[in-house]
């Protein structure tokens, strides 16, 4: 789902459209603008680039050392604020319109896949089962992502595999005797939350009431455009009622249980554990719960050249980029026997959890240099050298010909975090 900003430059007349080159000429105005005098003046041009919208941020500067205080303060506010606001655009649901009698499946998905950026992939033949092409009637206007994507697949009597290591909804055919998917999921903005079962534990050595749960799992997916840091259940938040008017508790409200999203996989099992209720009851009339989904926002590429190669026994200084809410700071560059090591820290302002030491997705963030070629060096291997609630350290290995100091050096890394609250509630989920 793109994010579409219409703005007026202010030397243009009403209804004009702004060219690229007016935009640009504008942006540089105001940034000089941004270390005037006058406060009135810094803070006009501030707000004046944050009204204009997400089509200045390739415009605003990369901010370094070099960049003027007031400069610095100022621009980093607008790339926080715009990006802030492009990641909860992003992290609404996306929308599908499509309406047809008759269809190709194959097209309709196709349609959808388009309007949404979602990737559908046709994942039978992995299974050795025959990809069919059925036919389907669509009648969706703006409708959310999933609830048109599991109607189509419901009428083809098709489904979804979640873990095929890579991002996208892969189809496969649904297994004999399970229900339609629109018939037991439910829907949260960019997720899809379905129960799935039942699991009730009677410990027969021990007649402590701790010792008897009933475990309830559910699946959650997300639009595989966007790919989660992790989702937590925390139980404090969980609220259920069996048919006979009997409170059933989370058996540890304190604690939180979390699925750590590996890339690749677009679906995690939650089991949030419940204490055992008497055999009068029969079903779950209402589960309410919250899930806290940590998702990233766009990732950016903080590009370094001049890198701080150590000379012998002179240390180099530091250089370092900031955009909006994250600073990558290049230590040293040196030669360690046959390779050359990159040693970087990257720093959050608003890291909320998502750099707690059991979350290793900042590992995965791409890095590389720019051969004289062209092509990317990748690192051989890396180690990392420090953990805080706001920074990580890492140190990277390089096996290459060239010098660094005639190359350059790419490290990218999503630079906003969203913590999202995703309410959901499941009705008469029967018990074994």
């Amino acid at each position: 789902m793109g994010i579409f900003v219409i703005w007026i430059l202010l030397s243009a007349a009403p209804g004009e459209a702004a060219t690229g080159g007016e935009l640009a000429s504008q942006v540089s105005r105001l940034l000089r603008q941004l270390n005037a005098p006058e406060l009135t003046q810094r803070d006009q041009a501030e707000r004046t680039l944050f009204e204009m919208g997400a089509a200045v941020l390739p415009l605003l500067p990369i901010v370094g050392e070099s960049t003027p205080q007031e400069v610095s303060l100022r621009v980093t506010r607008v790339q926080q604020k715009l990006l802030r606001a492009q990641a909860n655009s992003a992290a609404e649901p996306s929308l599908v319109t499509l309406k047809g009698t008759d269809l190709s499946l194959a097209e309709a998905l196709q349609s959808i896949a388009k309007q949404t950026h979602n990737p559908i992939i046709d994942h039978r033949e992995a299974f050795g089962e025959k990809a069919g092409d059925a036919r389907v009637n669509a009648d969706f206007e703006k409708t959310p992502f999933w609830r048109a994507l599991d109607r189509l697949l419901d009428q083809a009597d098709l489904t979804l595999y979640g873990y095929a290591g890579q991002r996208g909804a892969f189809v496969v055919n649904r297994p004999a005797g399970e229900t339609a998917r629109s018939e037991r999921a439910v829907y949260a903005g960019l997720f899809r939350l379905e129960p799935t079962r039942f699991e009730a534990v009677r410990d027969l050595r021990n007649t402590n009431a701790q010792s008897q749960s009933l475990n309830f799992f559910l699946e959650v997916t997300w639009e595989p455009r966007l790919q989660p840091i992790a989702i937590l259940q925390p139980l404090g938040e969980i609220r259920a009622t069996g048919n006979t008017g009997e409170a059933i508790a989370a058996a540890s409200a304190k604690a939180e249980p979390e699925a750590s999203i590996r890339e690749g996989t677009s679906a995690v099992e939650l089991e949030i554990p419940l204490s055992l209720p008497r055999r009068t009851t029969e079903k779950i009339s209402t589960l309410k719960g919250k899930l806290l989904a940590l998702v990233p926002g766009e990732a950016e590429d903080f590009r370094f050249r001049n890198l701080p190669v150590a000379a012998k026994n002179i240390a180099p200084k530091s250089v370092e980029q900031r955009k909006a809410g994250v600073t990558v700071t290049i230590d040293q560059v040196r030669k360690n026997n046959l390779a050359w090591e990159v040693s970087l820290r990257v720093r959050f302002d608003e890291p909320s959890s998502a750099l707690e030491s059991h979350r290793n997705w900042i590992l995965e963030n791409p890095v590389y240099f720019v051969g004289s070629d062209g092509q990317h060096i990748e690192p051989g291997g890396f180690e990392q050298t420090r953990q805080s609630k706001d920074e990580v350290g890492l140190n990277y290995f390089f096996d290459m010909k060239d010098s660094p100091e005639k190359l350059e050096f790419v490290y990218r890394t999503p630079i906003t975090i969203l913590e999202m609250t995703v309410d959901y509630e499941f009705r008469d989920l029967r018990l074994p």
